[in-house]
């Protein structure tokens, strides 16, 4: 780790315009009948307890005072007003409102100069501490792809920079007291912003990875600079995208970096071309809800408290003991026990002229309202009333939030390409087991405790949003996800009969959906030796090779387009030698029919 810690492209300012500000109000003068000479003037004080001074004059003295004082204050008011307008506008104001455009979300379009984008590599989990990433000059380089997204983890920010193995096990970033948030002898620094940023600035400098930013930005580093804007193609021919927008260099000017909350995005592939592609990235974090409370409860009851030695032991007693799994203390989302388990399953709620809004994952309208359940009726949410009762915008508990939804949905309305690639940080397609749990599928949890399982009424919204789109408008999905740190591709198809048809509600699908996920791209993360046990194995039918049939050695992802012969391969590569760059999974599908290819897994 250099001395000098390493300063990369994070400042960017965010000022709001401002008007002048009125600082003085005019003065007002009353015409008033003059007395005999100056010096007679008396004061309005004076005047009122001068009986000397006939009636009538003591009255018009302090009538003049009075009406001063009346106009005075009608004049502050003024100044007032016109400095509320000319800062907000609105009701009662001549002035207009002033917006400043708030989008939530964008676009751009990435064609390097001259370049097709054919081969896009991606990948997710690099590594939990600093060590030598052979991936890229063994893997990633010598399957030259044509840009690269970080679909996840490009670092560990909680974790420490050092393995917490037995020379370092006295190290305090190895020894502190189990937290909801710390886990010895692991994320110790959990919620250090220093040790965050210089996990980020040893990821960015970590000489593998500085040889394939030389790769895809030849030359941005004559300037000295540490890392090149990722998708500025005047630097990048090879664009380098993803969520993170500090360690990809994305410029302090960048749309990315505007005021709206969330940072998900668009990127138009090969822009005007039959060889158009769509990225969609999704943030997964801004709006998240806490676990469901049924769901955090389930894993306190089967998982944790029965291993006294697992470091969420103490926070899962006293979550189950003190009312947390009510979610009275906001530490789980009760939006879906509610309304998805709860209202929406009582007799006669279908008839209800909420229905669509609260358990119809089909409608365009379900989550789009707020809601809340009290004594058995669903009724619109009063933000104050209500605040204790939920924080959700929608009716159930949130992943992208109803905004980036909408934001997604005109996304995909507006796309004509055949391609359409979701990035989720969150695996989409996650659940072994899906609803079953009994220790028969050897996993006793509802998810993963951070897939899309485990926020099903969410999970159903995303789904049946893409396949009302791809009946519309046609088009191949594909989902490119991370975090678990093995990787597989799955597929789930239209119709019933499968596993997880009643679940994931494929009965009316029209194409299939499918998932890559490149996840463990060194020694750290990856588990070559784990065995096909718990929720490594599958037993949903999802995953293309079989219950087992995922990569366990170090590997990332790569989507082959053969734009001639109209067709797409999703594989999965080795990262390190000797399997650097092979192909060790394969699934090749039509874009025309978006189906599988027979004898081309």
């Amino acid at each position: 780790m250099p001395a000098e810690r390493v300063r990369l492209n994070t400042g960017f300012e965010n000022g709001l315009s401002s008007s002048a500000v009125f600082n003085r109000v005019n003065s007002l003068e009353v015409e008033m009948e003059a007395p005999a000479s100056p010096s007679a003037l008396p004061s309005p004080i004076a005047a009122l307890t001068d009986r000397r001074l006939p009636y009538h004059r003591v009255r018009l003295v302090a009538a003049a005072f009075m009406f001063a004082l009346l106009l005075a204050m009608m004049a502050a008011l003024l100044a007032a007003t016109i400095i509320r307008c000319r800062r907000e506008g609105g009701a009662g104001c001549l002035i207009p409102k002033q917006v400043e455009p708030a989008e939530w979300g964008g676009s751009g379009a990435l064609w390097p100069p001259k370049k097709l984008i054919s081969r896009i590599g991606f990948g997710s989990c690099s590594a939990y501490d600093i060590r030598n990433q052979s991936i890229w000059e063994q893997g990633v380089i010598p399957s030259e792809p044509d840009m690269w997204l970080w679909v996840g983890d490009a670092y560990y920010a909680d974790e420490p920079p050092f393995n917490c193995n037995l020379e370092n096990a006295n190290s305090s970033m190895c020894r502190c007291e189990a937290s909801f948030l710390k886990q010895p002898p692991y994320m110790c620094p959990a919620g250090e912003l220093d040790n965050a940023r210089d996990k980020m600035v040893a990821q960015v400098l970590q000489p593998g990875y500085q040889q394939f930013l030389r790769y895809s930005c030849p030359g941005f580093d004559v300037s000295g600079s540490a890392v090149p804007p990722g998708d500025d193609l005047s630097v990048c021919h090879r664009p380098i995208v993803g969520i993170y927008l500090d360690a990809l260099g994305v410029a302090p000017t960048s749309p990315r970096r505007a005021a709206q909350q969330g940072i998900q995005w668009h990127y138009k592939l090969n822009p005007g071309t039959r060889q158009e592609v769509d990225m969609l990235l999704l943030d997964e974090r801004y709006e998240r809800a806490p676990l469901p409370c049924e769901v955090r409860g389930d894993w306190c009851r089967n998982i944790v408290l029965k291993d006294s030695r697992h470091p969420q032991y103490a926070w899962c007693d006293d979550f189950l003991r003190t009312g947390g799994a009510t979610g009275l203390n906001g530490s789980c989302c009760k939006a879906d026990g509610q309304i998805a388990d709860g209202w929406c399953k009582q007799e006669g709620s279908k008839a209800d002229p909420l229905w669509d809004v609260a358990c119809n994952p089909s409608s365009p309208h379900f989550g789009m309202q707020p809601l809340v359940a009290r004594d058995g009726r669903l009724q619109p949410r009063d933000v104050e009333r209500d605040a204790g009762e939920s924080e959700e915008d929608s009716t159930f508990c949130e992943l992208l939030g109803p905004r980036q939804r909408a934001w997604l949905d005109s996304v995909l309305a507006a796309s004509t390409a055949p391609v359409k690639l979701i990035a989720s940080g969150s695996v989409v397609l996650g659940s072994t087991g899906l609803d079953a749990n009994t220790p028969a599928n050897e996993w006793r949890g509802h998810c993963s405790g951070d897939d899309w399982d485990c926020y099903r009424p969410a999970q159903l919204a995303l789904f049946h949003a893409l396949q009302r789109h791809a009946a519309q408008h046609g088009g191949c999905y594909i989902i490119l996800t991370g975090d678990y740190h093995y990787s597989d591709v799955k597929v789930a198809q239209p119709g019933s009969g499968n596993v997880y048809s009643e679940a994931y509600q494929t009965a009316n699908w029209t194409t299939p959906l499918y998932q890559v996920m490149a996840s463990g791209m060194t020694n750290s993360t990856a588990r070559p030796a784990a065995e096909c046990t718990g929720y490594r194995r599958e037993r949903s039918g999802l995953r293309v090779q079989g219950d087992c049939g995922y990569v366990s050695l170090p590997a990332f992802g790569m989507l082959e387009f053969d734009w001639g012969k109209r067709q797409l391969s999703m594989q999965i590569r080795g990262a390190e030698a000797p399997q650097g760059g092979s192909v060790l999974q394969q699934l090749t599908i039509s874009l025309d029919t978006c189906r599988p290819i027979e004898g081309n897994r």
